[in-house]
């Protein structure tokens, strides 16, 4: 089944059933058809009142039980949605078309008023399932891989394209397997890379913009605070790359030093 209509604030309160109010708030008073007929930039007057300024479109998150969304989506009839749905800006440019079972979202993008894609979501698997976030001229922002809704994997990118940071958890995700952060212009910034799955044991290193090693040393995750703290020497280096500095730490606290 395909539904297809405008989400004015005349008609879209026979559409939607949240038990939070989340989707119904987000979306009512984005605009009017009166606005619609004399105003023609409506679609952005529309989009400024449905995207977060930080999230992008996520109106519809609470629609998909797979993230924790707690709200259905009915049809005209007060029927659960079922299968593809689709919602159109005030032009008729598509602004999310989306697959649902129940009135829950199995896949779905959303897009900008130009027809670009802000977001695409689908499920991999009966636990894991994938979300494409993109900036408004089609760079890609991030990429999560989820499993039982929680991120297992996790990228983010600059406008410009460049990784910015990224992420990977153990399967049951108790514990990183890896996190790096990255400067602007690609270069590595920290990174915390498993060394030593059995004893939890990292080494974690930290670099300049020029990509020169300003300090390294071991880490250990504590399961029982789920804390990730230095262990052993550390060693801090000066921006020509000499060693100035040792460091030796003891369950995450500095226990001395010596300058070097």
């Amino acid at each position: 089944m395909k539904g297809s209509f405008s989400l004015f604030v005349l008609t879209i309160c026979i559409q939607v059933i949240a038990t939070g109010q989340t989707f119904q708030e987000s979306m009512s008073g984005a605009t009017t058809e009166e606005e619609n007929r004399v105003k023609p930039s409506a679609d952005s007057i529309f989009f400024n009142k449905i995207v977060d300024s930080e999230f992008g479109i996520n109106a519809y998150e609470n629609l998909n039980y797979r993230l924790g969304g707690d709200s259905s989506r009915m049809d005209k009839k007060g029927y659960a949605a079922r299968g593809w749905v689709e919602d159109t800006y005030p032009s008729g440019t598509v602004l999310h078309r989306g697959y649902y079972t129940d009135g829950h979202l199995k896949l779905y993008k959303n897009h900008y008023p130009d027809g670009t894609i802000e977001r695409s979501y689908r499920t991999m698997d009966n636990y894991k399932s994938s979300m494409e976030i993109f900036y408004t001229d089609g760079t890609l922002k991030s990429r999560v891989i989820y499993s039982n809704g929680t991120p297992l994997k996790w990228e983010d990118f600059y406008p410009s394209g460049k990784l910015e940071y990224t992420e990977e958890f153990n399967k049951s995700l108790d514990y990183y397997l890896a996190k790096k952060s990255f400067h602007s212009n690609g270069a590595l910034d920290e990174s915390l890379l498993m060394v030593k799955e059995s004893k939890r044991l990292y080494e974690s290193k930290q670099f300049n913009d020029s990509g020169m090693l300003v300090k390294e040393g071991k880490m250990v995750f504590n399961e029982q605070e789920f804390d990730y703290r230095k262990i052993g020497k550390w060693s801090i280096y000066d921006t020509s790359g000499k060693l100035v500095k040792e460091q030796f730490y003891v369950d995450g606290k500095l226990d001395k030093e010596k300058s070097l």
